[in-house]
Protein backbone atom coordinates (compact mmCIF):
# COMPACT_ATOMS: atom_id res chain seq x y z
CA UNK A 1 0.00 0.00 0.00
CA UNK A 2 3.13 2.46 0.37
CA UNK A 3 5.40 1.49 -1.87
CA UNK A 4 4.13 0.33 -5.41
CA UNK A 5 2.88 4.69 -6.13
CA UNK A 6 4.04 3.72 -9.57
CA UNK A 7 3.61 0.68 -11.45
CA UNK A 8 2.89 -1.81 -14.29
CA UNK A 9 -0.75 -0.81 -13.67
CA UNK A 10 -0.35 2.80 -14.74
CA UNK A 11 0.82 1.64 -18.29
CA UNK A 12 -2.88 0.83 -18.86
CA UNK A 13 -4.94 3.34 -16.34
CA UNK A 14 -2.52 6.68 -17.27
CA UNK A 15 -3.47 6.24 -21.32
CA UNK A 16 -7.20 5.68 -20.87
CA UNK A 17 -7.61 8.48 -18.25
CA UNK A 18 -5.53 10.77 -20.63
CA UNK A 19 -8.02 10.16 -23.62
CA UNK A 20 -11.32 10.14 -21.34
CA UNK A 21 -9.53 13.58 -20.10
CA UNK A 22 -9.01 14.43 -23.95
CA UNK A 23 -12.33 13.90 -24.98
CA UNK A 24 -13.55 15.94 -22.26
CA UNK A 25 -11.33 18.75 -23.48
CA UNK A 26 -12.81 18.48 -27.02
CA UNK A 27 -16.61 18.54 -26.13
CA UNK A 28 -15.41 22.06 -24.25
CA UNK A 29 -14.01 22.92 -27.42
CA UNK A 30 -16.72 22.03 -29.08
CA UNK A 31 -19.06 23.77 -27.47
CA UNK A 32 -16.98 26.83 -27.93
CA UNK A 33 -16.61 26.89 -31.19
CA UNK A 34 -16.64 31.03 -31.67
CA UNK A 35 -13.65 31.69 -29.37
CA UNK A 36 -10.10 31.38 -30.90
CA UNK A 37 -8.58 30.53 -27.35
CA UNK A 38 -10.47 27.44 -27.08
CA UNK A 39 -9.69 26.56 -30.78
CA UNK A 40 -6.01 27.25 -30.53
CA UNK A 41 -4.87 26.95 -27.25
CA UNK A 42 -7.24 24.57 -25.20
CA UNK A 43 -6.22 21.09 -26.79
CA UNK A 44 -2.59 21.96 -26.82
CA UNK A 45 -2.48 23.34 -23.43
CA UNK A 46 -3.90 20.51 -21.65
CA UNK A 47 -1.60 18.25 -23.58
CA UNK A 48 1.62 20.20 -22.56
CA UNK A 49 0.02 20.10 -18.86
CA UNK A 50 -1.08 16.09 -18.76
CA UNK A 51 2.70 15.95 -20.14
CA UNK A 52 4.16 18.33 -17.34
CA UNK A 53 2.37 15.97 -14.73
CA UNK A 54 3.33 12.56 -15.53
CA UNK A 55 6.67 14.08 -15.36
CA UNK A 56 6.27 15.98 -11.99
CA UNK A 57 5.07 12.12 -11.12
CA UNK A 58 7.96 9.97 -12.40
CA UNK A 59 10.49 13.13 -10.91
CA UNK A 60 8.81 12.45 -7.13
CA UNK A 61 8.88 8.80 -6.99
CA UNK A 62 12.35 7.91 -9.10
CA UNK A 63 14.24 11.36 -8.37
CA UNK A 64 13.56 12.65 -5.18
CA UNK A 65 11.92 9.50 -3.75
CA UNK A 66 9.67 11.31 -1.71
CA UNK A 67 8.07 14.57 -1.68
CA UNK A 68 4.96 16.52 -0.20
CA UNK A 69 3.11 14.79 -3.07
CA UNK A 70 3.48 11.26 -2.11
CA UNK A 71 3.08 12.40 1.54
CA UNK A 72 -0.61 13.28 1.00
CA UNK A 73 -1.31 10.30 -1.19
CA UNK A 74 0.47 7.70 1.56
CA UNK A 75 -1.96 9.62 4.13
CA UNK A 76 -5.20 9.37 1.59
CA UNK A 77 -4.26 5.70 1.05
CA UNK A 78 -4.16 5.19 4.74
CA UNK A 79 -7.86 7.02 5.23
CA UNK A 80 -9.13 5.15 2.82
CA UNK A 81 -7.66 1.31 4.23
CA UNK A 82 -9.52 2.11 7.44
CA UNK A 83 -12.74 3.20 6.03
CA UNK A 84 -12.20 -0.24 3.86
CA UNK A 85 -11.24 -2.51 7.06
CA UNK A 86 -14.16 -1.03 9.08
CA UNK A 87 -12.09 0.95 11.65
CA UNK A 88 -13.59 4.28 10.04
CA UNK A 89 -16.33 5.51 8.45
CA UNK A 90 -17.07 8.53 6.34
CA UNK A 91 -17.35 10.38 9.53
CA UNK A 92 -13.73 10.66 9.58
CA UNK A 93 -13.38 13.26 6.96
CA UNK A 94 -15.38 15.52 9.34
CA UNK A 95 -12.17 14.93 12.13
CA UNK A 96 -10.30 17.65 13.14
CA UNK A 97 -6.68 17.64 11.69
CA UNK A 98 -5.04 16.49 14.71
CA UNK A 99 -7.02 13.24 14.84
CA UNK A 100 -5.28 10.35 12.48
CA UNK A 101 -1.82 11.80 14.21
CA UNK A 102 -3.24 11.57 18.14
CA UNK A 103 -5.56 8.02 17.13
CA UNK A 104 -2.97 6.63 14.69
CA UNK A 105 0.14 7.94 15.05
CA UNK A 106 0.39 8.98 11.17
CA UNK A 107 2.91 11.88 10.44
CA UNK A 108 2.26 15.16 8.88
CA UNK A 109 -1.38 15.16 9.14
CA UNK A 110 -1.37 17.69 11.77
CA UNK A 111 -1.96 20.62 9.72
CA UNK A 112 -5.66 22.07 8.52
CA UNK A 113 -4.17 23.01 5.31
CA UNK A 114 -2.38 19.38 4.78
CA UNK A 115 -5.53 17.87 6.15
CA UNK A 116 -7.89 19.59 3.70
CA UNK A 117 -5.95 18.53 1.09
CA UNK A 118 -6.06 15.18 1.76
CA UNK A 119 -9.42 14.93 2.09
CA UNK A 120 -10.01 16.18 -1.49
CA UNK A 121 -7.46 13.83 -2.85
CA UNK A 122 -9.67 10.72 -0.96
CA UNK A 123 -12.31 12.10 -2.86
CA UNK A 124 -10.57 12.50 -6.31
CA UNK A 125 -9.33 9.02 -5.43
CA UNK A 126 -12.49 7.12 -6.14
CA UNK A 127 -12.77 8.97 -9.93
CA UNK A 128 -8.84 7.65 -10.29
CA UNK A 129 -9.07 3.85 -8.93
CA UNK A 130 -6.50 5.13 -5.76
CA UNK A 131 -3.13 4.99 -8.32
CA UNK A 132 -0.71 8.41 -7.62
CA UNK A 133 -0.61 9.48 -11.55
CA UNK A 134 -4.01 9.24 -12.09
CA UNK A 135 -5.38 11.25 -9.30
CA UNK A 136 -2.27 14.12 -10.29
CA UNK A 137 -3.76 14.02 -13.67
CA UNK A 138 -7.35 14.81 -12.08
CA UNK A 139 -5.71 17.64 -10.14
CA UNK A 140 -3.83 18.88 -13.07
CA UNK A 141 -6.86 19.31 -15.32
CA UNK A 142 -8.98 20.78 -11.84
CA UNK A 143 -5.70 23.45 -12.14
CA UNK A 144 -5.57 23.44 -15.52
CA UNK A 145 -9.41 24.60 -16.10
CA UNK A 146 -8.14 27.61 -13.79
CA UNK A 147 -4.89 28.27 -15.18
CA UNK A 148 -7.25 28.71 -18.75
CA UNK A 149 -9.55 30.79 -17.21
CA UNK A 150 -6.66 32.92 -16.24
CA UNK A 151 -5.22 32.76 -19.70
CA UNK A 152 -8.67 34.37 -20.93
CA UNK A 153 -8.86 36.97 -18.34
CA UNK A 154 -5.39 37.85 -19.09
CA UNK A 155 -6.56 38.18 -23.06
CA UNK A 156 -9.10 40.29 -22.43
CA UNK A 157 -6.68 42.98 -20.81
CA UNK A 158 -4.74 42.28 -24.11
CA UNK A 159 -6.48 41.44 -27.24
CA UNK A 160 -4.09 39.86 -29.75
CA UNK A 161 -1.31 39.13 -27.67
CA UNK A 162 -2.05 35.48 -26.66
CA UNK A 163 1.19 34.03 -27.75
CA UNK A 164 3.00 35.71 -25.25
CA UNK A 165 0.70 35.63 -22.66
CA UNK A 166 0.26 31.70 -23.41
CA UNK A 167 3.66 31.34 -22.11
CA UNK A 168 3.33 33.00 -19.56
CA UNK A 169 0.58 30.84 -18.32
CA UNK A 170 0.17 27.93 -20.07
CA UNK A 171 3.37 26.96 -21.16
CA UNK A 172 5.69 28.09 -18.38
CA UNK A 173 7.87 24.74 -17.77
CA UNK A 174 8.00 24.80 -14.14
CA UNK A 175 4.22 26.36 -13.62
CA UNK A 176 3.14 23.57 -15.54
CA UNK A 177 4.69 21.32 -13.13
CA UNK A 178 4.65 22.30 -9.97
CA UNK A 179 1.30 23.11 -10.77
CA UNK A 180 0.22 19.78 -11.37
CA UNK A 181 0.55 17.54 -8.55
CA UNK A 182 -1.04 16.74 -5.35
CA UNK A 183 -0.27 19.52 -4.09
CA UNK A 184 -1.46 22.86 -2.01
CA UNK A 185 0.39 25.38 -4.95
CA UNK A 186 -1.82 22.93 -7.67
CA UNK A 187 -5.51 24.12 -6.00
CA UNK A 188 -4.24 27.82 -5.19
CA UNK A 189 -2.67 28.46 -8.53
CA UNK A 190 -6.50 27.05 -10.40
CA UNK A 191 -8.46 29.11 -7.32
CA UNK A 192 -6.28 32.49 -8.46
CA UNK A 193 -7.61 31.61 -11.98
CA UNK A 194 -11.16 30.88 -11.47
CA UNK A 195 -10.92 34.42 -9.09
CA UNK A 196 -8.77 36.89 -11.66
CA UNK A 197 -11.27 35.41 -14.49
CA UNK A 198 -14.64 36.25 -12.64
CA UNK A 199 -13.20 39.96 -11.60
CA UNK A 200 -13.09 40.81 -15.42
CA UNK A 201 -16.09 39.62 -16.12
CA UNK A 202 -17.43 41.67 -13.30
CA UNK A 203 -14.70 44.58 -13.82
CA UNK A 204 -14.69 44.41 -17.52
CA UNK A 205 -17.35 43.02 -19.05
CA UNK A 206 -19.91 44.32 -16.83
CA UNK A 207 -21.50 41.08 -16.03
CA UNK A 208 -22.62 42.11 -12.47
CA UNK A 209 -24.17 38.99 -12.06
CA UNK A 210 -23.91 36.85 -8.66
CA UNK A 211 -22.44 33.66 -9.85
CA UNK A 212 -19.29 35.82 -10.32
CA UNK A 213 -18.99 37.38 -6.62
CA UNK A 214 -19.68 33.78 -5.37
CA UNK A 215 -17.33 32.00 -7.45
CA UNK A 216 -14.84 34.78 -5.61
CA UNK A 217 -15.80 34.46 -2.76
CA UNK A 218 -15.63 30.35 -3.00
CA UNK A 219 -11.96 30.85 -4.40
CA UNK A 220 -10.91 33.74 -2.16
CA UNK A 221 -11.82 31.33 0.69
CA UNK A 222 -10.32 28.69 -0.05
CA UNK A 223 -6.83 30.28 -0.85
CA UNK A 224 -7.13 31.64 2.66
CA UNK A 225 -7.62 28.11 3.82
CA UNK A 226 -4.72 26.56 2.32
CA UNK A 227 -1.99 29.00 1.96
CA UNK A 228 -3.35 32.19 3.67
CA UNK A 229 -0.70 34.40 3.05
CA UNK A 230 -0.74 34.18 -0.86
CA UNK A 231 -4.95 35.62 -0.17
CA UNK A 232 -3.40 38.01 2.09
CA UNK A 233 -1.20 39.39 -0.14
CA UNK A 234 -3.48 40.04 -2.62
CA UNK A 235 -5.82 41.44 -0.69
CA UNK A 236 -4.52 44.90 0.16
CA UNK A 237 -3.33 45.38 -3.69
CA UNK A 238 -7.14 44.15 -4.51
CA UNK A 239 -8.53 46.82 -2.42
CA UNK A 240 -6.66 49.57 -3.60
CA UNK A 241 -7.03 48.24 -7.34
CA UNK A 242 -11.14 48.61 -6.50
CA UNK A 243 -10.04 52.00 -5.27
CA UNK A 244 -9.04 53.08 -8.53
CA UNK A 245 -11.52 51.25 -10.49
CA UNK A 246 -13.98 53.80 -8.50
CA UNK A 247 -11.41 57.03 -9.09
CA UNK A 248 -11.48 56.16 -12.80
CA UNK A 249 -15.30 56.85 -12.91
CA UNK A 250 -14.63 60.31 -12.22
CA UNK A 251 -14.41 61.94 -15.40
CA UNK A 252 -12.96 65.23 -14.03
CA UNK A 253 -8.91 64.95 -13.66
CA UNK A 254 -9.12 67.56 -10.88
CA UNK A 255 -11.33 65.44 -8.40
CA UNK A 256 -10.06 62.13 -9.45
CA UNK A 257 -6.50 63.01 -8.70
CA UNK A 258 -8.00 64.81 -5.04
CA UNK A 259 -10.32 61.63 -4.44
CA UNK A 260 -7.59 58.68 -5.03
CA UNK A 261 -5.05 59.82 -2.09
CA UNK A 262 -8.14 60.69 0.40
CA UNK A 263 -9.74 57.32 0.06
CA UNK A 264 -6.16 55.70 1.05
CA UNK A 265 -6.27 57.93 3.52
CA UNK A 266 -9.40 57.15 4.63
CA UNK A 267 -8.58 53.37 4.41
CA UNK A 268 -5.27 53.75 5.90
CA UNK A 269 -7.52 55.71 9.19
CA UNK A 270 -9.94 52.71 9.37
CA UNK A 271 -7.65 50.05 9.61
CA UNK A 272 -4.89 52.01 12.34
CA UNK A 273 -8.55 52.03 14.17
CA UNK A 274 -8.93 48.79 14.20
CA UNK A 275 -5.83 47.08 14.17
CA UNK A 276 -6.42 45.57 17.16
CA UNK A 277 -9.25 43.43 15.90
CA UNK A 278 -8.11 42.93 12.40
CA UNK A 279 -5.19 41.32 14.11
CA UNK A 280 -7.30 39.16 16.55
CA UNK A 281 -9.68 38.50 13.13
CA UNK A 282 -6.50 37.28 11.52
CA UNK A 283 -4.90 35.39 14.11
CA UNK A 284 -1.68 33.65 13.17
CA UNK A 285 -1.51 35.83 9.97
CA UNK A 286 -2.05 38.86 11.62
CA UNK A 287 1.59 41.37 10.44
CA UNK A 288 3.31 41.16 13.36
CA UNK A 289 2.65 37.68 13.87
CA UNK A 290 3.56 36.97 10.47
CA UNK A 291 6.95 38.58 10.52
CA UNK A 292 7.68 36.42 13.15
CA UNK A 293 6.69 33.48 11.29
CA UNK A 294 9.05 34.46 8.38
CA UNK A 295 11.85 34.96 10.58
CA UNK A 296 11.23 31.53 12.63
CA UNK A 297 10.66 29.46 9.20
CA UNK A 298 13.96 31.66 7.60
CA UNK A 299 15.84 30.23 10.60
CA UNK A 300 14.52 26.81 10.59
CA UNK A 301 15.14 25.96 7.30
CA UNK A 302 19.15 25.07 7.78
CA UNK A 303 18.61 23.33 10.45
CA UNK A 304 16.22 21.04 8.48
CA UNK A 305 17.34 17.98 5.85
CA UNK A 306 15.76 19.96 3.23
CA UNK A 307 18.67 22.43 3.44
CA UNK A 308 21.00 19.88 2.47
CA UNK A 309 22.08 18.48 -1.34
CA UNK A 310 23.60 22.13 -2.06
CA UNK A 311 20.40 23.92 -3.00
CA UNK A 312 20.31 26.51 0.37
CA UNK A 313 20.85 29.86 0.17
CA UNK A 314 21.09 32.54 2.74
CA UNK A 315 19.72 36.23 2.12
CA UNK A 316 20.80 37.03 6.07
CA UNK A 317 18.62 38.39 8.95
CA UNK A 318 14.86 39.88 9.10
CA UNK A 319 13.96 42.18 11.79
CA UNK A 320 10.44 40.70 12.23
CA UNK A 321 8.43 44.20 11.93
CA UNK A 322 6.81 46.11 9.06
CA UNK A 323 9.99 48.24 8.34
CA UNK A 324 12.47 45.00 8.77
CA UNK A 325 10.38 43.65 5.73
CA UNK A 326 10.74 46.46 3.70
CA UNK A 327 14.20 46.98 3.85
CA UNK A 328 14.38 43.30 2.87
CA UNK A 329 11.72 43.36 0.39
CA UNK A 330 13.85 43.84 -2.67
CA UNK A 331 16.22 40.91 -1.43
CA UNK A 332 13.22 38.75 -1.29
CA UNK A 333 11.80 39.66 -4.69
CA UNK A 334 15.15 39.06 -6.14
CA UNK A 335 15.36 35.74 -4.84
CA UNK A 336 12.01 34.66 -5.59
CA UNK A 337 12.16 36.15 -8.92
CA UNK A 338 15.40 36.06 -10.49
CA UNK A 339 17.57 33.12 -8.53
CA UNK A 340 19.52 31.12 -8.70
CA UNK A 341 22.05 32.42 -10.76
CA UNK A 342 23.34 30.05 -13.38
CA UNK A 343 26.71 29.71 -11.35
CA UNK A 344 24.58 28.84 -7.86
CA UNK A 345 23.52 25.81 -9.67
CA UNK A 346 23.97 22.51 -8.48
CA UNK A 347 22.31 19.86 -10.37
CA UNK A 348 20.54 19.77 -13.76
CA UNK A 349 17.15 20.68 -12.40
CA UNK A 350 18.68 23.59 -10.51
CA UNK A 351 20.35 24.82 -13.90
CA UNK A 352 16.93 24.51 -15.52
CA UNK A 353 15.07 26.54 -12.70
CA UNK A 354 18.16 29.10 -13.05
CA UNK A 355 17.21 29.46 -17.16
CA UNK A 356 13.51 30.44 -16.03
CA UNK A 357 14.78 33.11 -13.70
CA UNK A 358 17.17 34.33 -16.02
CA UNK A 359 14.27 34.48 -18.70
CA UNK A 360 12.06 36.79 -16.23
CA UNK A 361 15.44 38.89 -15.56
CA UNK A 362 15.81 39.18 -19.36
CA UNK A 363 11.94 39.82 -20.16
CA UNK A 364 11.62 42.78 -17.25
CA UNK A 365 14.99 44.78 -18.59
CA UNK A 366 13.73 44.12 -21.64
CA UNK A 367 10.33 45.95 -20.76
CA UNK A 368 11.83 48.66 -19.01
CA UNK A 369 14.49 49.30 -21.94
CA UNK A 370 11.25 49.42 -24.53
CA UNK A 371 8.53 51.51 -22.66
CA UNK A 372 11.47 53.46 -20.57
CA UNK A 373 11.93 53.73 -16.91
CA UNK A 374 9.53 56.86 -16.25
CA UNK A 375 6.65 54.77 -18.06
CA UNK A 376 7.07 51.88 -16.55
CA UNK A 377 6.63 52.71 -13.35
CA UNK A 378 4.13 55.67 -14.22
CA UNK A 379 2.05 53.01 -15.31
CA UNK A 380 2.13 50.92 -12.58
CA UNK A 381 0.43 53.34 -10.34
CA UNK A 382 -1.87 54.00 -13.25
CA UNK A 383 -3.57 50.90 -14.38
CA UNK A 384 -5.56 49.31 -12.05
CA UNK A 385 -4.89 46.12 -13.20
CA UNK A 386 -0.78 46.79 -13.91
CA UNK A 387 -1.36 47.86 -10.16
CA UNK A 388 -3.29 44.73 -9.22
CA UNK A 389 -0.97 41.85 -11.01
CA UNK A 390 2.73 43.48 -10.13
CA UNK A 391 2.20 44.04 -6.33
CA UNK A 392 0.60 41.46 -5.87
CA UNK A 393 3.54 39.68 -7.43
CA UNK A 394 6.03 41.79 -5.86
CA UNK A 395 4.41 41.45 -2.13
CA UNK A 396 3.82 37.73 -2.54
CA UNK A 397 7.70 37.18 -4.19
CA UNK A 398 9.33 39.00 -0.92
CA UNK A 399 7.20 37.58 1.64
CA UNK A 400 8.26 33.78 -0.11
CA UNK A 401 11.70 34.61 -0.70
CA UNK A 402 12.58 35.75 2.98
CA UNK A 403 10.78 32.88 4.18
CA UNK A 404 12.12 30.00 2.16
CA UNK A 405 15.97 29.36 1.73
CA UNK A 406 15.72 26.43 -0.83
CA UNK A 407 15.91 27.20 -4.25
CA UNK A 408 13.95 23.64 -5.32
CA UNK A 409 11.32 24.77 -2.64
CA UNK A 410 11.19 28.51 -3.90
CA UNK A 411 10.47 27.12 -7.43
CA UNK A 412 7.46 25.95 -6.66
CA UNK A 413 6.18 28.14 -4.50
CA UNK A 414 6.75 30.91 -6.78
CA UNK A 415 4.22 29.47 -9.37
CA UNK A 416 1.21 31.70 -8.31
CA UNK A 417 3.71 34.88 -9.11
CA UNK A 418 4.94 34.11 -12.64
CA UNK A 419 2.14 34.65 -14.29
CA UNK A 420 0.46 37.59 -12.69
CA UNK A 421 4.34 39.17 -12.96
CA UNK A 422 4.48 38.21 -16.46
CA UNK A 423 1.09 39.28 -17.65
CA UNK A 424 1.21 42.78 -15.09
CA UNK A 425 4.66 43.91 -17.27
CA UNK A 426 3.77 42.59 -20.69
CA UNK A 427 0.62 44.93 -19.81
CA UNK A 428 3.34 48.09 -19.41
CA UNK A 429 4.39 47.25 -23.01
CA UNK A 430 1.01 46.67 -24.35
CA UNK A 431 -0.08 50.10 -23.10
CA UNK A 432 2.97 51.65 -24.61
CA UNK A 433 2.71 49.61 -28.08
CA UNK A 434 -0.97 50.19 -28.53
CA UNK A 435 -1.52 53.70 -26.81
CA UNK A 436 -3.62 55.16 -29.76
CA UNK A 437 -5.58 52.16 -29.30
CA UNK A 438 -8.30 51.56 -27.16
CA UNK A 439 -8.15 48.41 -25.66
CA UNK A 440 -11.62 46.81 -23.72
CA UNK A 441 -9.95 47.84 -19.96
CA UNK A 442 -9.43 51.66 -21.29
CA UNK A 443 -13.19 51.56 -22.48
CA UNK A 444 -13.78 50.95 -18.60
CA UNK A 445 -11.97 54.13 -17.45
Amino acid sequence: MYKNYVSWQDLILVPLYFLVLYFFMLMIKKRNKENALYQKYLIKGFVFKIACTILYCLLVYYYWGMGDSIHYFKNTLYVHHLINIRKEDFHILFQNEMYLADKYSLDGTSTSQGWLLERMTFLLGYLSFFRFVTTSMLFATIAYSGMFKMFEAFTMLMPKWDKPLSFAVLFFPTVAIYGSGILKDTVCIAAMGWLIYCNNQLFINHKIKVRYIIMMTICAFLVFQIKAYIILAFFVPYIIFLIMMLVNKIKNIFFRRLFFPLLILMLTLLYNFNAASIDNLLGRFAIEKLFDNIKEQQQSYFASEESGGGSSFNIGTIEPTMSGFIKKMPTGINATLFRPYLWESKNFLMIFSAMESLILLLITVWILLKTGFFRFFKTIFNDPFVFLFVTFSLIFAAIIGLSTSNFGTLGRYRIPIVPFYLAGILFILYKKKFISQKTPHEKTE
